[in-house]
């Protein structure tokens, strides 16, 4: 079964080392793992810190697609920000480890998850056995996440579309306010210099 697996981490040096262990390790053919990212939230944005794909080596940490690249590009754009700062508060207490959530919303999971600060590891893996990858993080303290890749996909493609008619509306909104505002500070432009000849005329 192909996951993707979001693991936030309460230590930031673990992350990291989570991290290393996952690039080094042996995948046989019950667990292999294509795409690693290590991203933290700063200040409301999801950076890569780091990244592999195993498919493709030439590829840059800043440019992994795919999957991977693909939902965090959306937890870094409008619709995961928005979701972040509208619900991200409620999960300040989150603790433990959550092994299956596939009636969540994705973006919302990891929103509320993912705090301000906080680190984490996101892979695109398959796996037969989920306790040989949970072992990889069993000595750090952790809050475990996995999705349906292919559902994930969808979720990712989804939110995109949100996003672009989002942004489309925003500007359609702007251009019309900015009509709106030079017609209303046209009229008060022409009033102010009716104003000024009608004084001038009454000194005549």
């Amino acid at each position: 079964m192909a996951d993707v697996l979001t693991v936030v981490f309460d230590v930031e040096s673990e992350a990291y080392q989570a991290f290393s262990e996952l690039k080094a390790f042996k995948q046989d053919s019950h667990t292999q793992i294509a795409q690693i990212a290590l991203v933290e939230n700063e200040n409301g944005k999801i950076t890569i810190k780091d990244s592999i794909d195993f498919d493709d080596a030439s590829r840059e940490y800043a440019t992994i697609g795919g999957i991977v690249g693909g939902l965090i590009g959306i937890l870094s754009g409008p619709i995961g920000v928005i979701i972040g700062y509208g619900i991200g508060s409620l999960a300040g207490a989150a603790s433990g480890s959550m092994n299956d959530s596939s009636d969540n919303n994705l973006i919302e999971e990891v929103t509320t998850k993912l705090l301000d600060g906080d680190v984490a590891v996101i892979a695109l893996v398959r796996e037969e056995d989920e306790s040989v990858l949970n072992h990889v993080f069993a000595p750090y303290k952790t809050n475990i996440m996995r999705w349906d890749a292919v559902a994930l996909a969808h979720e990712v493609e989804l939110a995109g579309q949100v996003q672009d008619e989002l942004f489309d509306k925003v500007q359609e909104d702007m251009n019309e306010r900015r009509v709106n505002h030079l017609k209303e500070q046209g009229s008060d432009i022409a009033e102010a210099i009716k104003a000024k000849f009608r004084r001038l005329k009454g000194k005549e």
